[in-house]
């Protein structure tokens, strides 16, 4: 913890969501010297084990919770700096963690660390053991409050205008579905991407959010399963753990406790690959892809779930302040609330906590001006979310045109195509043998530089140039796995020989 870090005002605030947005800020906050109160809407308690979590746990709040999870590097920097005793927490429950000396690529000669290098890495866990590290650290935090199985209905206002600012409504508490009003100096929604925020504004005659969203274009497929006795988790080759086959992508998730996840994206207009939500189709499919082969060797692992899947997946942004001014003062909406990306990306933890950690700034600095932490915080969606969001849009867009092609429905559109292409056959071969790009690369990735960076840093775009110059004197890339009909096939069969 950090104990230098004290607010000059502390606050009464009232945290809506329990998820990993809401357990992010109540601690942090906590810890800065405010007074937190958490309204979680499933009344479920704590299990005993993080592994009787995922078994148990229904946390019907968070539809993704047995979907396949990794900590970016952002996150894990911010655990590092505000939290670091549920990093530690973290570890003690098996969660894997992949610094730069583990994953930098086989073929990279130069293998002397960098300055910097300490930030490079990411924490691998199960989504449900994570958010059961946090509500045990979150409920033994002294100043947080924890109301499991309540219910917000709305918000509490003194109406529109007043002092705060010409046009803000000025929220001052909660109304829940039992008729209850409560008090709070600052209200945080942090509820997930369900949360019907814009609706208790508009109830209270608010000016509306501004708002933007996209489809990702994509199901989320994911199994779970733990090693065998004696065995290891897969060692990282040269093939990586992953790739896209155009119709599908596909990658292997280490895990905690002796776990790993295998998770597909399929496009959300390809109704036939969803026959693969069928266990038996399932199994059959990813041994036809080549980058798993050591994560479905015979004997390696059995399945702990059946396959999940998750749809109606958007990329969001809502803006809270517009034509310069707050829609309301005294509220706050953080995590998948405000700004939500397709989680092929991984980008969702991470942007829960810079939004964490940009209130608990923001708070330091301004105390109880309403006003100017609803800029402070409009100013970090706008600088540190903003451009990850940009770029996912962009690369579902991407790839969204590219299978419309690939079926037949569309022209290829000619920008993604050259994208693809110079990503596929420039950047990514440079980050197989180039230390520094590849250290770029994994920077934006994960969310520690703007993504933009990458493309605007000459010494990766002449890398990438030099190896797309000379694609065609490379070998052609390995398959990574059956065309899609080959595979229809083969689930088809597993299917009805019940495999």
């Amino acid at each position: 913890m950090n104990a230098t870090r004290r607010a000059a005002t502390p606050q009464d605030i009232a945290v809506v969501g329990g998820g990993m947005a809401g357990m992010l800020a109540a601690l942090v906050l906590a810890r800065d010297g405010h007074s937190v109160t958490v309204y979680e809407r499933d009344d479920t308690d704590l299990p005993a084990t993080a592994d009787e979590a995922f078994e148990q746990w229904d946390r019907r709040g968070s539809p993704h919770a047995r979907q396949s999870h990794a900590l970016l590097a952002r996150l894990r920097r911010f655990l590092c700096d505000r939290a670091p005793d549920v990093l530690d927490a973290l570890r003690e429950q098996g969660a894997t963690e992949l610094s730069i000396e583990q994953i930098l690529p086989p073929d990279i000669i130069d293998r002397e660390p960098r300055d910097g290098d300490d930030e490079l890495a990411i924490l691998c866990c199960r989504r449900l053991t994570i958010e059961w590290v946090l509500r045990k650290a979150v409920t033994a935090e002294p100043g947080v409050t924890w109301r499991g199985g309540v219910r917000v209905e709305g918000l509490l206002a003194d109406g529109t205008g007043g002092t705060d600012a010409p046009r803000a409504t000025s929220v001052r508490g909660l109304r829940l579905d039992d008729g209850t009003t409560l008090e709070a100096d600052l209200v945080v929604v942090a509820g997930g991407r369900s949360t019907p925020v814009l609706d208790w504004l508009a109830e209270l005659g608010a000016t509306e959010p501004g708002e933007e969203h996209s489809e990702a274009g994509i199901i989320y497929l994911s199994r779970f399963y733990r090693l065998r006795d004696g065995r290891t988790l897969p060692v990282l080759t040269k093939a990586g753990a992953g790739g896209d086959l155009g119709y599908l992508a596909f990658a292997g998730f280490y895990g905690d406790n002796q776990t790993f996840s295998i998770t597909l994206g399929i496009p959300t207009g390809d109704r036939e690959l969803l026959k693969l939500r069928d266990v038996d189709a399932w199994e059959a499919a990813i041994r036809t892809l080549v980058p798993l082969e050591p994560w479905t060797e015979d004997g390696l692992a059995d399945p702990i779930s059946d396959v999940e899947s998750m749809a109606r997946l958007q990329n969001r942004i809502r803006r809270f302040v517009v034509d310069g001014e707050p829609v309301a003062t005294g509220l706050v909406v953080i995590g998948d609330a405000a700004v939500v990306t397709n989680p092929w990306y991984g980008k969702g933890c991470s942007i829960a906590g810079i939004g964490a950690e940009a209130l608990s700034d923001a708070l330091i600095r301004h105390g109880g001006d309403r006003v100017a932490v609803a800029h402070a915080m409009d100013e970090a969606v706008r600088n540190e979310m903003e451009p990850h969001y940009r770029m996912a849009c962009r690369q579902d867009a991407d790839r969204s045109s590219l299978h419309a092609a690939l079926q037949g429905r569309a022209e290829p559109d000619p920008a993604a195509v050259a994208t693809r292409d110079f990503v596929v056959n420039g950047l990514i071969p440079a980050t197989r043998v180039d230390p520094d790009v590849f250290r770029a690369f994994f920077r934006s990735f994960n969310m520690l530089d703007d993504p933009t960076a990458l493309f605007a840093d000459p010494k990766v775009m002449a890398a990438a140039g030099a190896a797309h110059a000379s694609k065609d004197e490379r070998p052609p890339l390995p398959e990574l796995g059956l065309p899609r009909d080959d595979l229809l096939v083969v689930a088809s069969n597993a299917r009805s020989h019940g495999r």
